[in-house]
């Protein structure tokens, strides 16, 4: 018996190579779409990104606003006056204060006299 006669085909043998190869092709295909480091996930992560730093810009908007208020409350007497009155209903001395309520949704004025 000579070793031609139990060798595989030439046939069988390249459609194995094929059929590995398109394995391989389709596995590298699918991993770059939907892998851990594939488009459809850096996507996502650039999506992510974006929403954050937009995040991190409203944030530090709001810290410098913040931080404003503070150092006009440190320095600045007539902002405390004014969020004294404001909020407080605080007067100065010898000031008469009026104070108006809103009326209840859905009560009546009384009738003048």
């Amino acid at each position: 018996m000579s070793s031609a006669a139990h060798a595989p085909p030439v046939d069988l043998r390249r459609k194995a190579l094929l059929v590995l190869f398109w394995f391989v092709a389709l596995s590298l295909l699918f991993n770059s779409l939907f892998g851990d480091m594939g488009l459809i996930q850096g996507y996502r992560q650039r999506h992510l990104v974006a929403r954050l730093q937009q995040e991190v810009r409203t944030l530090r908007q709001g810290n410098d606003r913040l931080a404003g208020d503070i150092s006009d409350l440190r320095h600045d007497p007539y902002r405390i006056e004014q969020i004294a009155r404001e909020e407080l209903g605080l007067s100065r001395p010898g000031e008469i204060l009026f104070l108006f309520q809103e009326p209840e949704p859905g009560a009546t004025p009384s009738p003048a006299r």
